[in-house]
């Protein structure tokens, strides 16, 4: 048995045997992963979003003031 010969049935082994990720465990894994990756996203997009609030609250407010009480 050559080892070119070997390597291919242990491939194919291999490639019949579940994954990993296929049993219970693995798929609450890739929950898991994928929620971290849902909320590092949203704490990005947050922190920019609560930029952009704070200066639009900021922009109303001092337009407001000068339509007040300077015109």
């Amino acid at each position: 048995m050559d080892a070119a010969y070997a390597a291919t049935v242990a491939a194919g082994a291999l490639l019949q045997l579940p994954g990993p990720l296929d049993t219970t465990v693995g798929k609450v894994f890739l929950a898991l992963v994928a929620f971290l990756i849902v909320l590092t996203v949203g704490r990005v997009v947050l922190s920019i979003a609560w930029k952009v609030a704070l200066i639009a609250a900021l922009g109303a407010g001092v337009f407001l003031f000068v339509t007040t009480f300077l015109l």
